[in-house]
């Protein structure tokens, strides 16, 4: 009896055996392998850097760069998704590698679909082999058209970059001063009042540091955060994944912009706006900065925070203040900050109810926005900011060989700004008792050009000229930052170049292509270089807070400094 058991329960094995795979008849097929571990696959991030094409605050202390210990990997070649952004002025921007130092290791900051600036070309950044690491040459806005880069040599400290006086009114906004090069020598355009554009972001004229001289990137005007196009989630990559041998990779997840806005940070040296949980103190020490501290700073301007700033503060007063508030709130409490990956923020949401899962959806499948549109286009068509489309078989081919130029361009330009006998480019000159830095954490012309009169992207309508708007009491009443506090000012960083360069380049592959682009463009009276005043012999930190050498300090405390522009 008991043998017989014995060999009932020798064929239930072998029979379940036979179910679950471990063994088959010859000649059949197995069945499928296990899934790959998540370990080897790629993990999607719900924060870190924003392509700089899509959005960068600006720099206004040229300082040390993101410094990474190792060469970054080859980039890695990116499809976009068989859905795309409809509108020929949609560009697609290829992605590029950021160094992160919680890994100890490079993240992928993907490509993205971007609708340039108006008559502007897209010149991107690189890495570039310094004494000590590998250190970020950031990437740029140029005219449409440029057909030279001229490297010029450091300019002097920047002073008048907090607001003087009072402004006109709640729809003006305060434009640092900068200094320009002109028959010889530096000048320095003062800072003034803009009005602003509704739907318009206005990009302040700077110096991008380059290992053979500064380039200066000229003002000009964006389209609001939201017009701008589809901004994928930056990805972490094994080594393992990579270098597998025919390797490519199509962004699927697209970072919510308005939950971005309510996580921004800004990196001002990397030249980078980073998102997503950088509540904690040490960031700062690092130098990423919460946006809500650009008007108690000097390092740098935010033309988001700018622009947030007009359009909500008419209706909300106090919106400075409740964005210092919500800041503290999330530093507070660490339970209430963002998911770190995307994994991690699909469990939190599971634990929700369906009502309040909107609140943590940093990011989501771009099929789910694709048929979210769709069902408004149903709807109500006018009420889609964006609508899209399939790429077609030519389309696609068109936007490879974009992507091989723009690539092609990195690897020139890198070539036309390495500087062999550049002694120790890398390294800042910095103010007294001032030290580098750690490791980052996570994640040609001078005419500035207005918003188009003509057609741009969905949503946006150009500017018209309506009357500038009076001074009001509540605008008069807005507190504004002492020009008289006491801010740390670093000094430009050396550069081989002491008269400027010219170098011939090729034409940008990425540029704009809005039909509107026919229209003049037009700029605000202050940025005209030829009413700047000289540079004062002696350029230190003192001399520049003490406004010694500009005379053109009287108009900018006026407070009218560009008052008939558009609301």
């Amino acid at each position: 009896m008991n043998a017989c058991r014995a060999d009932v329960w020798g064929i239930l094995l072998l029979a379940l055996l036979w179910v679950s795979g471990y063994g088959h008849a010859a000649g059949a097929a197995p069945n499928a392998p296990p899934p790959t571990p998540v370990q080897e696959e790629p993990e999607i991030l719900t924060g870190g850097p924003v392509h700089e094409a899509f959005a960068a605050p600006v720099s206004l202390e040229v300082q040390a760069s993101l410094l990474a210990p190792s060469q970054p990997p080859a980039n890695i070649e990116e499809d976009p998704p068989s859905d795309r952004p409809q509108g020929e002025y949609f560009v697609w921007v290829p992605g590029y590698w950021s160094w992160d130092a919680g890994r100890n290791g490079y993240v992928w900051v993907s490509a993205c679909w971007r609708v340039p600036p108006p008559k502007m070309s897209w010149v991107p950044g690189y890495w570039s082999r310094a004494p000590n690491g590998w250190e970020w040459v950031a990437g740029y806005w140029a005219p449409a058209g440029v057909q030279e880069i001229e490297y010029l040599p450091a300019p002097p400290a920047s002073d008048d970059v907090l607001a003087i006086g009072q402004a006109p009114s709640l729809n003006h906004t305060w434009v640092p001063g900068c200094w320009y090069w002109h028959q010889g020598q530096y000048v320095r355009r003062s800072g003034y009042w803009l009005a602003d554009y509704e739907g318009w972001v206005w990009v302040p004229s700077h110096y991008r540091w380059t290992p053979r001289g500064y380039i200066f990137a000229a003002g000009h005007w964006d389209y609001a955060l939201e017009a701008r196009g589809v901004l994928f989630a930056p990805v972490y990559f094994t080594p393992s994944i990579y270098a597998r041998a025919g390797f490519r990779y199509s962004p699927s997840i697209v970072v919510d912009l308005g939950l971005l806005t309510l996580h921004l940070f800004a990196y001002p040296r990397y030249g980078h706006y980073y998102f997503g949980d950088y509540y904690d103190d040490s960031y700062v020490s690092m130098g990423i900065y919460p946006r809500s501290d650009r008007r108690r700073n000097r390092m740098w301007y935010d033309p988001i925070y700018e622009h947030d700033r007009s359009r909500f503060s008419r209706t909300h007063p106090r919106w400075e203040e409740e964005q210092r508030q919500v800041y503290d709130r999330y530093r507070a409490d660490k339970n209430l900050r963002p998911a770190r990956t995307y994994r991690e923020m699909e469990i939190r949401m599971a634990k929700l109810p369906e009502a309040q899962r909107r609140t943590v959806q940093a990011a989501q499948p771009l099929t789910v926005v694709v048929n979210n549109i769709s069902a408004v286009n149903d709807t109500d068509k006018a009420a889609a900011p964006m609508r899209f489309e399939r790429i077609n078989p030519e389309a696609r081919r068109a936007i490879a060989k974009q992507v091989t130029d723009e690539n092609k361009f990195r690897e020139e330009r890198k070539g036309w700004e390495r500087v062999a006998s550049a002694p120790k480019a890398s390294q800042p000159i910095t103010a007294a008792k001032e030290t580098r830095p750690p490791v980052g954490v996570p994640g040609g012309s001078t005419e500035p050009v207005t918003p188009p009169k003509e057609a741009g992207p969905p949503g946006v309508t150009p500017p018209k000229e309506p009357k500038p708007a009076p001074a009001t009491d509540e605008s008069r009443a807005r507190p504004t930052p002492s020009a008289k506090r006491e801010t740390r000012s670093v000094a430009p960083r050396k550069v081989p170049v002491t008269e400027p360069e010219r170098v011939k380049i090729p034409a940008p592959p990425t540029s704009s292509r809005a039909a509107a682009e026919k229209v003049p463009p037009s700029r605000p009276a202050n940025e005209d270089k030829h009413k700047a005043a000289p540079a004062p012999k002696e350029t230190g930190s003192k001399g520049a807070r003490d406004g010694k050498g500009n005379a053109d300090d009287k108009d900018s405390r006026k407070g009218d400094g560009n008052s008939k522009g558009r609301k």
